[in-house]
């Protein structure tokens, strides 16, 4: 039995990261979680805070992800879900991570 040949739904990856890079998040051209890298300046943190800061980059790659299936989608005259995120509403939640 031979493998199916992968997708653009596993190759593809956004990315988001903390200004100091010690917390990066990936996930899939789905949305979906791949991992996130933490260096040592991240284990410092309080548990609560290294989880909400995992939270908040997660969340920003998913936007991310949907803003790429938005644009791909109407570059092809699809109609497009309002549920996708607009480029202007991953600007404002990018700007909200303050670490």
């Amino acid at each position: 039995m031979s493998e199916a040949p992968p997708t653009d739904f596993d190759t593809v990856v956004f990315e988001a990261a903390s200004r100091d890079e010690s917390i990066v998040v990936s996930v899939g051209r789905s949305g979906n979680s791949l991992g996130v890298e933490l260096l040592a300046e991240a284990m410092e943190l309080s548990d609560a805070e290294l989880a909400n800061r995992i939270i908040k980059l997660n969340t920003l790659a998913h936007l991310r992800s949907q803003l790429a299936l938005r644009e791909e989608w109407e570059a092809s005259h699809v109609s497009v879900s309002s549920a996708f995120a607009t480029a202007e509403q991953v600007a404002s939640y990018e700007a909200l991570i303050d670490f």
